[in-house]
């Protein structure tokens, strides 16, 4: 405690005397993001969810649909290199949580919570319309639906959500806290010197350090056996880029918070997956240095085997981004499958 209490000290001065003799950063918008970046954005709409705005996309008309549910750091853009492929056979959304990617990014009067983002994503679905999906959810968009099937399973849910869970599919994600591997950034997001990391993104001459801390941090998650280094540094580049847009660089560690409820919640989320009755499938990339397979091996002992399926994919943390064609083929062969038990 003696030293922590010394590194906020340090850090407390050090950011008083940048914020007196620095240079603020100023809003990055729509214009100046990447092109690809900019069309997602045209392609898709901002919705009044809850008095907040909240980004979806959608693409396809099949009679069924599939709904994307990302996690952190990151945005629906995750989901780029893959939803054309999807969306051949199905109407696909995919959507920004609040905090993340082109929707609101409060600093303040919003908690980030699992509760709150669950209920965001409820609102969200009903106001599009959505009677049914498919849905596959990553990293911490593991949490946000498994708090919603919580909550499925103990008929807590609104009538309009009857019927509505047809199959479900988790991807790379802390589902098992203890078996989680924290990045460096992690533990510091979460540690009493957060705020202060996180506002060192306000100061233009400490943005070249910050970014290149990032960009370390989120290499050590792609798999050691990508070959495409050039496409890596692209996206890594991106969901920076995405991440600053509105700020949300700057609530990092409000954002992060939802590792706080996934130790909390953890034995309701994992009690309450014994008693789901709806087909699963545990989709992981096989070389993830954060959520290793000891962690869907021990989630797979919650599910009642004959729902379960568990497959992996020569990949790291963000297999839909190093590997979409496999990603999707093998979401597609489960989804496309009769509606049984597995």
């Amino acid at each position: 405690m003696f030293w922590q209490s010394i590194v906020v000290l340090v850090i407390s001065w050090s950011m008083i005397y940048l914020k007196l003799f620095s240079t603020p950063v100023p809003d990055l918008h729509i214009n100046q993001l990447d092109q690809d970046i900019q069309d997602w954005y045209h392609q898709g709409k901002l919705y009044e969810v809850l008095g907040k705005k909240m980004f979806a996309i959608e693409k396809g008309t099949g009679s069924e649909t599939i709904l994307l549910i990302h996690g952190f750091p990151t945005s629906s853009f995750d989901y780029k290199k893959s939803i054309n492929i999807l969306s051949k056979q199905y109407r696909v959304v995919a959507f920004d949580h609040l905090g993340f990617g082109f929707s609101d990014k409060p600093s303040e009067n919003y908690t980030y919570s699992m509760v709150d983002q669950a209920e965001q994503a409820l609102a969200l679905w009903k106001l599009m319309g959505i009677k049914s999906a498919n849905l596959v959810s990553h990293d911490m968009g593991d949490s946000v639906l498994t708090e919603i099937l919580s909550r499925y399973v103990r008929g807590s849910l609104p009538d309009y959500f009857n019927g509505f869970f047809k199959k479900v599919v988790f991807t790379n994600g802390g589902m098992k806290y203890d078996l989680i591997n924290f990045r460096l950034s992690q533990l510091l997001l979460r540690s009493p010197v957060g705020p202060y990391l996180a506002r060192m993104n306000t100061i233009s001459q400490l943005i070249p350090a910050v970014d290149y801390f990032s960009v370390k941090q989120l290499k050590t998650i792609w798999s050691s056996k990508y070959q495409d280094r050039e496409e890596m540094d692209k996206d890594i580049k991106k969901i920076q880029m995405i991440n600053r847009y509105k700020r949300g660089n700057e609530i990092t560690h409000l954002t992060i918070s939802y590792l706080r409820d996934r130790a909390r919640f953890e034995g309701r989320w994992l009690n309450s997956l014994r008693e789901l009755r709806i087909p699963v499938l545990l989709l992981w990339g096989n070389d993830d240095a954060v959520s290793p397979l000891t962690i869907p091996a021990a989630v797979k002992e919650y599910l009642q085997p004959d729902w379960v399926d568990y497959r992996t994919i020569d990949a790291g943390h963000f297999l839909m981004l190093e590997d979409p064609q496999t990603w999707s083929r093998i979401l597609l062969d489960f989804i496309n499958q009769p509606a049984q038990k597995c």
